[in-house]
């Protein structure tokens, strides 16, 4: 029995052992805890700071790219354009008795029909294109080809964008008789916004 009471009997010096296991073993788990914690709180500075090092790199592309576009050319291209276009129907039918004035410098007379006064969409927003037909002919009894090709050089010269969509002269074979233009003029569309 007595020989049961020792191994019952807990050792002093066992238990200064297990104390001793047991507070380096919580010391271990509090020291893993807290490493675990920082090393969860230096990850998500990290991706705090690669957040904000996007962020800071798109802020410099965007910069970037506002610096590249020129912004103080930008207002003068805008207007540079906007005198490409027709500014309204008042514009194009001053335009037309514009190329009648020049027209008759060149011994020549035209009829200026405006065909469709609707708005046309084009590719290119804002803008409008217009259907217009320009008919020419000589006021006096020599051929006017030469004096066609003035006309169509000074229309084309004129300011606002016109696309020529077709051309027909007419003649008896000695003398160019008829000159007949079928255009598309660009003008700016009623609803657009300001240039």
């Amino acid at each position: 029995m007595k020989g049961l009471l020792t191994i019952g009997k807990p050792n002093l010096q066992s238990l200064k052992e297990m104390a001793l296991s047991l507070l380096f073993i919580l010391a271990l788990c509090t020291v893993g805890w807290l490493s675990f914690e920082q090393i969860l709180t230096v990850q998500a500075s990290q991706s705090q700071i690669q957040a904000t090092n996007s962020l800071e790199q798109q802020v410099v592309q965007l910069r970037s790219n506002y610096l590249q576009a020129e912004p103080d050319r930008l207002k003068t291209e805008l207007n540079e354009a906007d005198i490409l276009l027709f500014q309204n129907f008042t514009h194009l039918t001053q335009w037309g008795h514009d190329l009648q004035e020049q027209a008759k410098r060149l011994d020549l007379q035209t009829k200026f029909r405006i065909l469709k006064t609707e708005e046309t969409g084009s590719s290119i927003e804002g803008v409008i294109l217009v259907p217009v037909e320009i008919q020419v002919l000589p006021q006096g009894t020599n051929s006017a080809y030469q004096s066609f090709l003035k006309f169509v050089k000074t229309m084309t010269q004129s300011g606002p964008r016109v696309d020529i969509q077709d051309m027909t002269i007419l003649g008896n074979g000695k003398k160019a008789t008829v000159l007949k233009i079928g255009l598309s003029v660009w003008m700016k569309a009623t609803n657009s916004v300001e240039l």
